[in-house]
């Protein structure tokens, strides 16, 4: 009897969740913990951050670089510390700043993670890079993040280390800054850059607290590494505005810092994650990805957005050209149509470019229905579509 109760007791005890630094991506994990009855704590540098935290219903903790004894309690009774403070040319500045190892402190803890970066693999020169090859930055960065990576691993805590390639989401993309005409293509042949939604980072550590793996290292990509033109471009495409200007990566008018970017190219593979935690991306390409943070970023829930393209053969180019005025009219004359874009590519006469959105899945459908029998059914059924969709 007195086993059952004391059972019944430790399920009832509320976990807490230790958040060191609350930057983007550590914020995006607050809902989902909180959705799970944890209590979270955060560490800030202000306090207006931290009015931001606690309006999202947890504790925030003012952290300057010496752990406070309000910290240490939490760290005493955290069952998961998350840390995501960006590392210094000594490493990790927060274990740096201890005065006794972090293991003597978070007895408790049972998952901790570190969120790394994929610049700790250097350059590959295209190829793909996996979690045990050795590791050889170029920048800065990536070697200040090897550092910090080391020392998590060698802290005796159950740690799980995260190497996030590109990161973006809603209030974090090209859309802002090609908005106010501050974007730019930037080119530099064979180079491709690896991304992540933000989504995909919080599903892939919720998957592995759930499945703890100590001292285990997960690349986190979408697997659909790009151009950066390629990415940029779209980006424009989707909010129906200009392209942005094309500069060569050795242009004058480049910052050392951006054109550090452009030092090392790699393909991030994740299978590790895949196989291990069970996690796929949700956005599986920087279109989905887009799409999804445009969406979100309009407050929209229910509708469809589908872009990509089709390619015709050269003996239906003409008709196809023939019959796109009368599609694009009926297509936006839907009274659910939100927009519905179709043209033809600048550098390729047989692509046809299509974004289009519906105000909702059975709108979409209603289109569907309406085109099977039409003209353009008719001479583009030969034409290959690459289309990716959301909100179906």
């Amino acid at each position: 009897m007195a086993q059952r109760i004391k059972s019944q007791q430790e399920k009832s005890v509320q976990k807490t969740v230790v958040l060191l630094g609350a930057g983007y991506s550590a914020r995006a994990l607050i809902p989902h913990f909180n959705a799970q009855g944890y209590r979270v704590a955060a560490t800030t540098r202000t306090e207006a951050k931290a009015k931001s935290l606690r309006n999202m219903g947890i504790e925030a903790i003012i952290y300057s670089g010496t752990v406070s004894s309000r910290l240490a309690e939490f760290l005493g009774r955290a069952d998961i510390i998350l840390s995501s403070i960006p590392p210094n040319a000594e490493g990790d500045p927060f274990l740096n700043g201890l005065k006794m190892p972090l293991s003597k402190i978070a007895k408790r803890a049972a998952w901790v993670g570190y969120l790394s970066a994929t610049s700790v693999y250097g350059d590959r020169k295209g190829q793909w890079a996996y979690e045990d090859e050795l590791l050889k930055p170029l920048t800065q960065r990536g070697k200040n993040r090897m550092r910090a990576e080391l020392q998590w691993l060698e802290t005796e805590l159950p740690v799980h280390v995260f190497r996030l390639a590109g990161i973006y989401g809603p209030n974090r993309s090209s859309f802002s800054r090609l908005r106010q005409g501050q974007a730019r293509a930037v080119i530099k042949p064979g180079h491709i850059v690896n991304r992540i939604h933000v989504e995909d980072i919080s599903s892939a550590v919720l998957k592995s607290i759930k499945n703890p793996n100590p001292v285990r290292i997960y690349n986190l990509a979408d697997g659909y590494p790009a151009r950066p033109q390629d990415v940029i471009n779209f980006a424009a495409d989707l909010i129906d505005i200009t392209r942005p200007p094309v500069l060569d990566h050795n242009d004058a008018n480049i910052s050392d810092m951006a054109r550090s970017f452009y030092v090392e190219t790699k393909r991030i593979n994740s299978d590790r994650a895949k196989t291990e935690l069970g996690w796929m991306p949700k956005y599986e390409n920087y279109r989905q990805g887009l799409m999804a943070t445009l969406k979100a970023e309009k407050g929209e829930s229910q509708t469809v957005w589908l872009s990509g393209w089709l390619e015709a053969s050269e003996a239906d180019v003409d008709g196809i050209k023939r019959a796109l005025p009368a599609h694009l009219r009926l297509s936006e004359q839907e009274e659910d149509c939100v927009f519905f874009r179709v043209w033809q590519d600048a550098t390729n006469a047989l692509k046809f470019n299509v974004m289009e959105s519906f105000k909702s899945p059975m709108a979409y459908h209603r289109h569907q229905a309406r085109m099977k029998n039409s003209e353009w059914a008719m001479v583009s059924r030969n034409a290959k579509r690459h289309y990716d969709i959301i909100g179906l």
